[in-house]
């Protein structure tokens, strides 16, 4: 199983890398290499250069060919686009543009130098270490910020545009060698006026980082990135998924009503005002959990003032990581498999230690971005202990029903690993490959 998955990605990206080979331009663009191939889009290394010696790195993402002229997935593409143009902040991955060529639409992305969360966490299972609460807290922090921005986000009249990133996982949050955390992938955020309207009693997100109301098919805002954080935060303290199951039924079940383990049950030294924290943005009633990201995140600098963190420990802390574990700085099996020397999920230069945005290596664990648009069950690659699109769907109802919760959800759910699993694989391809 584990080499039918591993093969299975080597052949898309041994594709994509095909696809570049004689066609090395993309607007005033130089391909460089792929970094990731997913269901709905490819993502590549690139670089512009300029005169007096001018050059500057970036990810371009790109729709699959097959895909080019389907309506819905374009909407979807420029919707991402257009939400990316008008956010500015530090803690968000950048577009610098939005373009076309032959009939082709790109994103060209900031190229971030830097592992995604998941791999630092897989990083520190496999050497039994723990990250410092501290430097969870500031992780967490700076997540909070990038949402602040995000759901404040008004368009050209001053209208709230009520933006939800919807899938605020460990694979699509980057951290940078000097302590920076960065937000990626928007290609399944929902606001006000997009072209592409999430049908009602539909979901989008991974399974396991759902807020209950998302499975209970209600109206959603801000607080469900909220709770997805709290899982985000729990699991870096805890290094265990929190409500993953063997089964979409079991994942559904667990969010609705698994009480969530303490954090002591797992390691000693997690202060209860950090704890607090984290269960209060877990909270099943929207209603108890943090207004906003912004009151959230004082929540949090409160902490973090008080352990008196500074932003070059986090930085030695990603270094650590790096050296301890080889899964901080994973080369990609597809890259490895067709040239040694080209990385395929790894952030600048010849090291495999770019952004995340590879496809899919970092949501193997996650499992892949659920859409509510129907595509071939082909598009989701097998996954050990995940049933897949229609099934979620009935999983998700037969759970609800069971707990009593009703029948809100009669669900039209298919899955796509994200191009961007470019967003899982390097640092940017995480948020390159998710044309969601």
């Amino acid at each position: 199983m584990l080499w039918d998955k591993l093969r299975g990605r080597t052949s898309r990206v041994s594709r994509a890398r095909r696809r570049l080979e004689g066609t090395t331009k993309l607007g005033h663009y130089e391909l460089l290499h792929p970094l990731g191939v997913g269901g709905m889009a490819e993502v590549f290394k690139a670089r512009t250069i300029g005169p007096a010696g001018f050059e500057r790195e970036v990810v371009i993402k790109r729709i699959l060919p097959a895909y080019g002229r389907d309506e819905d997935f374009v909407r979807m593409f420029a919707d991402e686009a257009r939400i990316l143009g008008l956010i500015h902040h530090p803690n968000v991955v950048q577009a610098f543009e939005f373009g076309e060529e032959d009939g082709t639409l790109y994103l060209a992305l900031e190229y971030v130098s830097g592992p995604s969360l998941s791999r630092i966490l897989r990083a520190l299972r496999a050497a039994n270490r723990r990250m410092p609460p501290a430097i969870a807290a500031y992780i967490g922090r700076e997540i909070c910020r990038a949402l602040d921005c995000v759901h404040r986000l008004e368009d050209e009249n001053g209208a709230r545009l009520e933006v939800v990133h919807r899938d605020v996982t460990p694979s699509n949050i980057l951290i940078t060698p000097w302590g920076g955390v960065k937000l990626l992938d928007f290609g399944v955020a929902k606001f006000a006026s997009a072209a592409q309207l999430t049908r009602e009693g539909t979901v989008k997100g991974k399974p396991a980082y759902l807020a209950p109301e998302q499975l209970q098919g209600k109206s959603i805002d801000g607080r469900v990135d909220l709770f997805a954080l709290g899982i985000v935060m729990h699991e870096m303290l805890s290094l265990q998924h929190l409500f993953t199951g063997d089964s979409d039924l079991q994942t559904a079940k667990k969010i609705m009503e698994m009480k969530i383990p303490p954090l002591n049950a797992h390691r000693a030294d997690v202060p209860e005002a950090l704890e607090q924290i984290v269960l209060r943005a877990l909270e099943r009633d929207r209603r108890l959990r943090f207004d906003t990201a912004a009151e959230m995140a004082r929540a949090l600098d409160d902490f973090i003032v008080g352990s008196q963190l500074h932003l070059e420990e986090v930085a030695a802390f990603v270094r650590e990581v790096e050296a301890i574990s080889p899964l901080a700085r994973p080369s990609s099996v597809a890259a490895n498999a067709a040239h040694r020397s080209a990385p395929s999920s790894a952030g600048a230069g010849a090291e495999p230690q770019g952004q995340d945005q590879g496809l899919g290596q970092d949501e193997s664990e996650e499992g892949p971005t659920v859409r509510d648009r129907a595509l071939p069950a082909s598009m989701w690659p097998a996954q050990p202990r995940r049933s897949g699109g229609p099934r979620l769907a009935a999983a998700i109802g037969l759970t609800l029903a069971a707990l009593g919760v009703g029948t809100a959800l009669s669900l039209r759910l298919s899955t796509a690993a994200a191009a961007v699993p470019p967003a899982a694989a390097g640092a940017h391809a995480a948020s390159a490959a998710s044309t969601r």
